[in-house]
């Protein structure tokens, strides 16, 4: 999966962090004349109880936006089920949205160093950073076995005693995201439950335990990288959905199992970017095909919408 520069099956970083894509994204529609709006949560999508037609969408603070085409960027769950009103929406296919696997047992963490990470398994030290720092790391997953073990206890409501961890750090290729000498480092951290089953994770003391554990695993692989840590940011599956909208904290808008792709996803009969409200679209990673960051499921969409602006 993936391309970049005309290669498949590779990915690069993105200068000045994620952010950027984002970034993109808003000047080329300013340029094409859009208005953004930001600060603006949505309360409700507005629909015609009679018609079963968008209407628009009313703001939290009062404020009612008039459009016979609404695109909902949020997952289905959150479109469907907190957003649209239930009573214009077909039990079947309400049903569906609300038993979906919006599970997740993933947590980000952000880590900033005073020193890149040295591997006990690489001979040469490269404090500007060598080959070794500019892929995606992984530890803790030396066997089917350890992977097997962490998931199992992350079922069980405990997170993982030895996570799975993938690394990357940008700011080796990238230098426009930290200060000379230091360096970003995120870790993609599996497994840990959105609910555990002893403690909270609104608890500073079971986040930093875990944070600990998850820097001490490494400290194995490349030594005194914990003493390197000189600040971290923590996003657990709670606080994913909480900051970012995410159900479950599910950063894919959903599992991407095969009984959730292609014709399934978000619903059966409900791929093609329309949804049970005329004018109301989903083009999200909850809609074909699914997560990353790749813009597909909202070209697609936006396809869709023109398509159907023309028939009328």
């Amino acid at each position: 999966m993936g391309e970049t520069g005309g290669q498949r099956g590779v990915w690069a970083y993105v200068e000045g962090g994620m952010g950027s894509v984002s970034s993109a994204i808003s000047k080329a529609a300013l340029e094409a004349g859009v208005q953004i709006v930001t600060n603006a949560e949505v309360s409700q999508v507005m629909v015609d109880e009679n018609t079963g037609k968008v209407q628009g969408v009313a703001l939290v603070d009062g404020t009612e936006l008039h459009s016979s085409v609404v695109l909902s960027n949020a997952t289905p769950y959150k479109t469907f089920v907190d957003l649209v009103p239930a009573n214009t929406l077909p039990e079947e296919f309400l049903c569906a949205i609300k038993t979906a696997d919006y599970s997740s047992a993933t947590t980000k963490i952000n880590v900033a160093v005073n020193a890149l990470p040295q591997f006990r398994c690489c001979k040469n030290i490269n404090p500007e950073g060598g080959p070794e720092h500019m892929g995606t790391i992984h530890i803790g997953s030396e066997s089917m076995e350890e992977i097997d073990i962490a998931y199992k206890e992350a079922a069980g409501g405990f997170s993982s005693t030895r996570p799975v961890i993938e690394m990357t750090i940008p700011s080796v290729l990238d230098k426009t995201i930290s200060p000379p000498g230091q360096h970003v480092i995120n870790l993609f951290v599996q497994y840990t439950p959105y609910k555990l089953s002893e403690g909270s994770w609104q608890d500073p003391a079971v986040r930093k335990s875990f944070a600990e554990r998850c820097f001490s695993l490494i400290d194995e692989y490349a030594p005194h990288f914990s003493s390197s840590v000189i600040g971290y940011d923590m996003l657990t599956p709670p606080d994913l959905e909480r900051e970012f909208g995410l159900t479950g904290g599910n950063i894919f808008h959903g599992a991407m199992g095969l009984d959730s792709l292609f014709l399934m996803r978000p619903a059966k009969g409900w791929s093609d970017y329309r949804t049970p409200v005329k004018g109301l679209y989903l083009c999200g990673s909850g809609a074909h095909p699914g997560g990353g960051v790749m813009g597909a499921p909202g070209r697609n969409a936006a396809a869709v919408v023109l398509d159907d602006l023309k028939a009328r």
